[in-house]
């Protein structure tokens, strides 16, 4: 009898937590051009390839995974074997992960919609009477709350960066952050043009593959070891020559 409650409560153990040939497991999420889901379901585009060419050159056994973003960063939090991107590196986050790879770095910038007619600036989100969305968990909420707009005037929304477009474009809230919006057209990315830049941000913005402080040492160190070789070698993948804007 003891001997099958043993058994038993090892195929419990089992089932919580399966087998996998991964050492490593990478979140990431939908973040437009950079990095989106074919129709295979498979993880691509510029950012994709050059996580894609470090952890190869890690000798890790890996896997990509696409969650939302708010998932993503929770598991990075607690997991011994999970990284994350694109994580931006802000100050707030600085002494939470490690800073992996740098995977792209681009302008943030302050949308508004199309046909928003009201001067906004940083003096008129300090005033109270503009709301702004976010998703939740993401780097942009403390953008929007550091610029000045009050916290009771944040829209948080929970299921990805489109979620806070649509809550801008219903007329739900006024403002949110974000890069150059692209959308397709006859297969060429152009700007989106149901919004419009209301200001660009100080300076550029570097995002990152991170893991957070708890991630086992030796996937950490590997991981940093690959991206120097590659970079020393000349031959990382260059993120941002892959997405020319027209």
């Amino acid at each position: 009898m003891k001997h099958l409650v043993g058994l038993f409560l090892l195929g419990l153990m089992l089932a919580a937590h399966p087998a996998s040939a991964a050492d490593v497991i990478v979140y990431t999420e939908n973040y437009g051009d950079f990095n989106a889901v074919d129709d295979q379901g498979h993880v691509v585009g510029g950012a994709a390839d050059l996580v894609r060419q470090v952890m190869d050159e890690s000798g890790l056994e890996y896997e990509i995974k696409l969650v939302p973003w708010n998932r993503a960063y929770q598991l990075a939090t607690k997991m011994d074997n999970a990284f994350i991107y694109a994580m931006l590196r802000t100050p707030q986050r600085e002494d939470h992960f490690h800073w992996l790879t740098p995977v792209f770095e681009t302008d943030l910038y302050l949308y508004g919609r199309a046909d928003e007619t009201r001067p906004i600036d940083i003096a008129t989100l300090k005033t109270g009477r503009l709301t702004g969305a976010c998703m939740i968990g993401d780097a942009s909420c403390g953008i929007l709350l550091g610029l000045g707009l009050p916290k009771k005037n944040l829209f948080e929304v929970a299921d990805s960066h489109r979620g806070e477009m649509k809550v801008v474009a219903s007329g739900r809230a006024d403002v949110f952050v974000a890069q150059e919006l692209h959308q397709l057209e006859d297969g060429r990315l152009i700007l989106d043009p149901n919004f419009r830049k209301l200001f660009k941000l100080d300076e550029a913005q570097r995002f990152y593959l991170a893991a957070g402080k708890q991630v086992t040492p030796r996937f950490v160190e590997s991981v940093r070891q690959a991206y120097e070789s590659l970079k020393k070698s000349g031959s990382l993948v260059d993120v941002h020559h892959q997405h020319d804007v027209h």
